[in-house]
């Protein structure tokens, strides 16, 4: 009853590209239906074969999740929403997961949790930064993850992840960690720059397409110290 398609957006930033979540079959629900991508809206049409679904959920308004949302709802009728949902697979309900974004929520369906941003599929570590970013917002999102205990969580770029649990606490750790580099940086270097920091904290071997999303996170926890 889960379907699983792939946007051809692939990036540093997006990894293989953004998945898009179909459950349902009869009356299922379209869960970041992706880019603007004609290629795309094709592949999610052809999956429908027809059916409606109960709604067009998004995790949140970033355009690799929800710019493709208005035209596939203008195709098939189907209203757009970060709210629950009831598909012929069963009820989604969304839970308030901020931090990645203000209005991030992440969709509960029977034990899986569709997790958009919170998590990526490879790695422990996602973009927190500003000035939608927060910091302790995102703590606690991933605190919210542990007491729901899932048993698999699908991210929206990356593979599922099957210990959610495990997941979890790597990236609660790796946060924490990253903070402590930055106190350090910022002793070592008495700056309190982000592009400085990131120097010290990241080294000359961090890929140019992340800079700027390494300085974005630097300046979440900077925000967060203070």
């Amino acid at each position: 009853m889960l379907r699983t398609l792939l946007a051809p957006n692939p990036s540093p930033m997006t990894l293989d590209g953004t998945r898009t979540f179909l459950v349902g079959h009869g009356c299922p629900a379209v869960i970041d239906p992706g880019p603007d991508d004609p290629r795309h809206l094709q592949a999610i049409l052809d999956a429908l074969a027809g059916a409606r679904p109960a709604a067009i959920l998004l995790t949140h308004s970033h355009p690799d999740h929800g710019a493709l949302a208005a035209t596939l709802s203008q195709r098939t009728g189907s209203p757009v929403t970060q709210g629950d949902a009831e598909t012929d697979a069963g009820a989604i309900r969304a839970i308030a997961t901020p931090g990645h974004t203000p209005d991030h929520v992440c969709f509960l369906w029977l034990d899986t949790l569709f997790v958009g941003d919170l998590f990526m599929g490879e790695g422990d570590t996602t973009l927190v930064a500003p000035p939608e970013g927060d910091l302790r917002a995102y703590l606690g999102s991933l605190e919210r993850v542990r007491e729901l205990a899932p048993r698999v969580l699908y991210p929206a770029h990356g593979p599922p992840i099957t210990d959610p649990l495990q997941a979890v606490g790597r990236y609660r750790r790796h946060r924490e960690e990253r903070v402590q580099q930055v106190r350090d940086a910022m002793r070592r270097t008495r700056s309190s720059d982000p592009a400085v920091l990131v120097r010290s904290v990241y080294g000359p071997h961090l890929h140019p397409g992340l800079r700027s999303a390494a300085e974005g996170s630097v300046r979440a926890i900077l925000d967060y110290l203070r």
